[in-house]
């Protein structure tokens, strides 16, 4: 996920959560093996949110 510094304060931060939440969660688990669930947990975030933001994984 990447941010282009023209969203809300709070995408960003969203997007640095999730994005430093996968960071350290690939250090100690097999990709194929990371959930979403896991993933929004780490991150501080709900499963919803992170599905809303993962259409910036596309751009």
């Amino acid at each position: 996920m990447n941010s282009n510094g023209t969203e809300d304060l709070r995408v960003q931060k969203t997007i640095t959560a999730i994005n430093q939440a996968f960071e350290g969660l690939i250090l100690t688990t097999d990709y194929e093996k990371i959930t979403v669930a896991e993933l929004a947990r780490c991150a501080r975030i709900n499963k919803k949110t992170f599905h809303v933001m993962a259409g910036s994984l596309l751009r």
